[in-house]
Formats: C-alpha cells, sequence, structure tokens
C-alpha cells in the first residue's frame, strides 16, 4: 500500500493508538491472526516467526547491540569495529535535522535516508530539478514518526532519529540477504527494484544457489542464472557480521560489480513473513535457538 494512500494513514494512527493501549505480546498476536491468519504461541515460541516475535518484545528492546545495529546510521560504527569500512556506501553528509542540511553542497545525485524505520528513503537523480522544500517537509514527518510503534518493534523505538546522505549507486541494484541462524547463513533471498516496495522481484535460495521451492506471495517471484564472482567473500561477510546475534539478517546491495552492506535486520516483516508453503516457518524455526535469552529472561523475572 502507498503511504500517501489514504486508507495507509488510517492504518498508521489505528497502529500508534492500538500500541498505546494494549501490551506489545498482545498487538503480536492480534497482527499475527489477522496478517499470517493464525495463532501465535509467544510463550513456548517453535516457528521462525514466533521466535522473532518473541525476541522482539523480551530482548530487542533492552539489547543496546541490536538497538545500535538497527540503526541505519550508527551501525556503520559496528561494521567499521569487524574491519569492513571497505564495504560501507561511501557517507556525503548527515544531520540532526533536516533543515541543517545545506541543500547546495550536495552533488546532483543522491540519496538520503532516516536511520530510525524502514523505507525512509529519497533517491535523488537531478538534484536541479528536486524540489528541496518537499524533501525536506518528508524528512520532517518522518523524523517525528515512532517507527517502532506501527508493528511492533520496540528497538526501533529507541533509536535517535539522525539523517544521512549516501552516494548514489545507480539504477542497477540488486539486494542479496543472507538469513544468518547463530552465525551461520542458511538461506539467502535475492531482490530486486525493492525501491518500489511492492513492485519488487524476490526469490529464496539455498547458498549454492539453487532456488528454494518457499515464495512469497505479496512478492512477484525472481529467478538467478548465477552467483556473482566475489559471493563467497560476501557469504564470509554475512558470517562475520551475524556472530554476535541468535539471528540475523544480513543485507547487501550489487551495484557496479562490487557489494555494499546495506543493513542489518532483526525482525524481518516484524516477525509475520508470509511463507509458502507454511512448513519452512518451523523448518526455519528450528534452526533458530534463542533458549539462551529466554533462559536469561526467566531468571531475570
Amino acid at each position: 500500500m502507498e503511504r500517501d494512500n489514504i486508507l495507509y494513514k488510517i492504518r498508521r494512527k489505528g497502529q500508534v493508538i492500538a500500541h498505546k493501549l494494549f501490551s506489545d505480546k498482545a498487538m503480536c498476536k492480534f497482527y499475527s491472526r489477522i496478517l499470517l491468519k493464525k495463532k501465535v504461541d509467544l510463550d513456548n515460541p517453535k516457528t521462525f516467526n514466533e521466535k522473532v516475535q518473541w525476541s522482539k518484545i523480551n530482548d530487542y528492546d533492552t539489547n543496546s547491540l541490536v538497538i545500535q545495529c538497527a540503526d541505519k546510521y550508527r551501525v556503520r560504527q559496528y561494521i567499521e569495529g569487524k574491519g569492513y569500512d571497505n564495504i560501507l556506501v561511501p557517507l556525503i553528509g548527515d544531520w540532526e535535522k533536516p533543515d541543517d542540511i545545506d541543500w547546495n553542497k550536495l552533488p546532483n545525485k543522491f540519496v538520503l535516508k532516516c536511520n530510525h524505520g524502514c523505507a525512509y528513503n529519497i533517491v535523488v537523480k537531478d538534484k536541479v530539478n528536486a524540489n528541496e522544500h518537499s524533501i525536506k517537509k518528508q524528512l520532517k514527518k518522518w523524523m517525528k514518526e515512532d517507527f517502532g510503534a506501527y508493528n511492533i518493534e520496540p528497538h526501533y523505538s529507541k533509536i535517535k532519529p539522525h539523517i544521512t546522505c549516501e552516494q548514489y549507486l545507480g539504477d542497477c541494484i540488486t539486494d542479496y540477504k543472507f538469513f544468518c541462524f547463530n552465525g551461520k547463513p542458511k538461506y539467502m533471498y535475492v531482490s530486486s527494484d525493492l525501491i518500489h516496495d511492492r513492485q519488487a522481484q524476490i526469490g529464496f535460495f539455498y547458498l549454492d544457489g539453487t532456488k528454494m521451492p518457499l515464495i512469497r506471495d505479496d512478492y512477484a517471484p525472481m529467478n538467478i542464472d548465477q552467483l556473482p564472482e566475489f559471493f563467497d567473500e560476501m557469504k564470509e561477510t554475512a558470517k562475520k557480521l551475524s556472530e554476535d546475534f541468535p539471528f540475523v539478517r544480513v543485507d547487501f546491495f550489487i551495484a557496479n560489480d562490487t557489494y555494499y552492506f546495506a543493513e542489518l535486520t532483526f525482525s524481518p516483516s516484524a516477525g509475520m513473513m508470509p511463507f509458502n508453503p507454511e512448513k519452512y516457518d518451523l523448518e526455519w524455526g528450528n534452526e533458530l535457538d534463542i533458549s539462551e535469552e529466554m533462559r536469561k529472561i526467566g531468571e531475570n523475572k
């Protein structure tokens, strides 16, 4: 649903109100009944979606490393600390407020982003014909939003909003996203045209490039002819970047015959990812071990 759609805006306002009235656990169960069309067990989670949702409401909101790495700006420090500053998208500038942006100093092509949520991106391909006022107005609107309240992702609510300007990487960008369980990349999905969200194509693959018999009904399918020549290096990078977490999806951009770090994602689809066939929800859940996190939470109650 497009963001300027009136139904989208009404839904967002309703989500914020519900977030204030009901517990995170109750809202996760409610949203799951609507989106996944089934009940979820958040006391004894078994499926991938259940374990991600349990982590959202019991661990992520107090986990300082998760909060830092979910932050699209401050995660850069984590990547640098791992020795991978060479794969960061070049940063043109960063600001606390939209009005601090000196428009005249920006290049003709660039990408503006807010750091505290998803899809807070503005791609500018021709600054001369871009509307500076409208762009800054949009950034101001995003900066006021509590993204974590929408789909119960409280770690986003702990992020201090910030604006970044990154180098424009071009029109031909492919995303490689590695699902990493307890420090090991296990599966990936490859996508294109994600900047247009629901126009995107997505395909799930094993790490040898074989396509999985798994689809998402909400996106068009995608195939790949061959893996990029630097795939093994990219996979090893995903392993290193995921080693501190029970689960994280490590995302990369492929552009200009190389790869760049995109983001670390801890709650894909807010833990309500539609699996088709549904059996993969349980199979992926079996890969994810959160027993230690559950033990710690249990001891602190």
